[in-house]
């Protein structure tokens, strides 16, 4: 059955009200969601994370208060894996689709994970997904990217398919190129204070409301801005003044958790469900919010 189609400016207005509302399900969190690798936690090497691991995250961010994950790629299986776990615990996804290299040269790729998402939208519905994303921080010609985006989302809704769709690049870059990466039907922007290397765990909030928020909406003006990322890490080399630790990156969630609870216009997902291994550093390796920062009875109830 097709949806209705609406025009763009409505899909983004009944993105906005509902993820906002949807941020304020779960008493005490006011993170919208959180994002997951497809790798599975603490694995030495990059492996596939199994349906049983994507359950158990799923119920884990539920139980915790997020009402999304963020799905970087459809690697792994992980548009399917990560749909049925979220029906399951009766939350949402953000899809992404990932590409290194070019948009050209990858088009076949986004091409054929865009008939991915069709068909999970045929089969877990339509209000499953929170939006979909071309690209991660892609290296491409922003314009390229733009464009991509843009058939994208005609198809879609061609097919009758009103998910909001745009592209996720860090915040910088969002704001040096407003006519491409603000042409989407949202705003996404990766953001993270600790690299910014002038604030320290506390000021985590402070630094993505006051600082990356205001440039956002001056670079896009009247676009739903979708804070993608925004985490901390628990080990690893300092960033100038923050350092990486257990404590700030408690102090960071906490900080971005409050913030968020005074400016509800703004949809953020945490960074990043669990320590990655595999990646190069332990800044990169020690994201992970699970198992190492409390939120139930901890971060939920500081504000």
């Amino acid at each position: 059955m097709q949806l209705p189609l609406l025009p763009s400016h409505a899909v983004a207005s009944v993105f906005l009200v509902l993820l906002s509302t949807a941020t304020q399900t779960y008493a005490g969190n006011y993170f919208h969601g959180v994002t997951a690798a497809n790798s599975a936690p603490n694995s030495g090497a990059y492996r596939c994370r199994t349906q049983g691991e994507w359950n158990d995250l799923a119920h884990t961010a539920k139980s915790n208060g997020f009402s999304s994950i963020r799905v970087l790629g459809f690697d792994c299986n992980a548009l399917e894996f990560a749909s049925s776990a979220a029906a399951g615990a009766g939350i949402n996804v953000l899809a992404g689709i990932f590409f290194s290299g070019s948009v050209a040269g990858s088009s076949g790729q986004i091409d054929n994970e865009v008939q991915a998402f069709r068909a999970a939208v045929g089969k877990y519905g339509v209000g499953r997904y929170d939006g979909l994303t071309i690209g991660n921080e892609a290296t491409d010609n922003p314009g390229a990217i733009a464009s991509k985006v843009s058939s994208v989302k005609g198809y879609l809704r061609s097919v009758g398919i009103n998910t909001p769709v745009s592209t996720v690049h860090t915040w910088v870059a969002v704001r040096d190129n407003p006519q491409a990466f603000c042409s989407g039907d949202f705003v996404g922007a990766n953001a993270h204070a600790f690299f910014d290397q002038n604030v320290v765990g506390s000021q985590a909030g402070s630094f993505v409301y006051n600082t990356v928020v205001p440039s956002l909406r001056k670079a896009c003006p009247n676009k739903p801005i979708m804070v993608t990322e925004s985490g901390w890490p628990s080990r690893g080399a300092s960033m100038g003044r923050a350092a990486a630790s257990s404590g700030e990156q408690y102090a960071a969630m906490k900080s971005l958790n409050c913030a968020a609870k005074n400016d509800k216009s703004v949809v953020i997902y945490a960074f990043e469900a669990d320590d990655q291994t595999w990646k190069g550093n332990d800044n990169e390796r020690s994201f992970g919010l699970f198992g190492k920062v409390k939120f139930e009875g901890g971060i939920n109830n500081a504000c």
